[in-house]
């Protein structure tokens, strides 16, 4: 049985009531994007506040937990006189959680999408962000990548010429699960496509119309390849609750906060918890504490169940 605590609470607090749960397997965010949108509330993030997010995740994460954490930043004048680049944020804060904070950096992952068509003068279309792959350290953590794995095209090379450390050539052959089932493991690009409105195979949740998701692919994948069954997944940003329903439909437990809602005053974790009943039926679903606690619960039942439902709600 799958549950969910939704609260209508800061980052902060959010993730101390994870670390009172025992700490989260996977918490996997997309924080507000340093000075890119306002999200309907004058939020503009600085260093400082990336720094104190670091250091509440990785409290709320168990030993080997890991984050896999979504930030970009827009193109400024960021430096007067130097003309407009690319902000440098997310390779800052990449430094000060390995350094400062402590975090392992297993990996930097690139999370594409087809950006919008235009000419883009002076410089190339933008279709991918940072996906920074952080681990707590002191345990060993869950991995796997093999629900990720995609066939092998035809033709697929198994085996190339690879250079030693000493300069000498050797051939590699490709052996093991990939070679054998004719699978082809997914590097770190993690192609998309067009993930716009319509696109996103999960019209429940672009429905809410909140001004920043990332796409339910992206969440399933994440959440199956790095949180056990049964574990507990965290999302700090909750906004339209794409990483809860990604969370629920695969057995895991999840946790999820955010402060804000819509232009109508309306929680998002309130948006998030009506997508998930609808996906997942009301049988077992319990709203409570919402006037006091700021605190929903969801309970649902056994989720076989939910794979009788429409070709999109799976």
């Amino acid at each position: 049985m799958a549950t969910a605590h939704l609260f209508q609470l800061g980052f902060q607090d959010t993730l101390e009531e994870v670390s009172r749960m025992g700490g989260a397997d996977l918490i996997f965010t997309s924080p507000p994007y340093c000075d890119a949108r306002t999200y309907g509330e004058d939020i503009s993030w600085n260093f400082q506040d990336y720094q104190e997010l670091g250091d509440s995740i990785f409290q709320a994460l168990k030993p080997g937990g890991h984050c896999l954490f979504n930030v970009d930043a827009p193109i400024r004048e960021w430096r007067p006189g130097m003309g407009s680049e690319r902000g440098f944020m997310p390779w800052r804060i990449m430094l000060d959680w390995a350094e400062r904070v402590g975090f392992r950096v297993v990996e930097r992952l690139a999370f594409a999408r087809m950006g919008l068509p235009g000419a883009y003068v002076g410089r190339f279309r933008n279709d991918w962000e940072p996906l920074f792959w952080f681990q707590r350290p002191g345990g060993e953590g869950y991995f796997d990548k093999v629900p990720l794995a995609g066939d092998a095209v035809a033709g697929h090379a198994w085996s190339c010429r690879s250079r030693r450390s000493d300069g000498t050539m050797y051939v590699r052959i490709a052996s093991g699960w990939a070679v054998e089932e004719g699978k082809k493991h997914r590097g770190t690009l993690w192609d998309y496509g067009v993930v716009g409105k319509g696109h996103t195979g999960a019209s429940d949740i672009e429905d809410i119309n909140h001004p920043a998701r990332f796409p339910y692919r992206l969440a399933l994948d994440v959440v199956q390849c790095f949180c056990p069954p049964e574990g507990l997944v965290c999302d700090p940003f909750l906004g339209g609750g794409t990483s809860l329903v990604a969370s629920l439909f695969l057995g895991r437990n999840f946790v999820g906060g955010d402060l804000f809602g819509d232009s109508d005053g309306v929680p998002w974790i309130e948006h998030a918890a009506r997508v998930a009943e609808g996906r997942f039926g009301s049988g077992g679903l319990a709203l409570f504490g919402m006037e006091d606690m700021h605190n929903l619960r969801l309970v649902f039942p056994d989720r076989e169940e939910w794979r009788l439902g429409s070709p999109e709600q799976r």
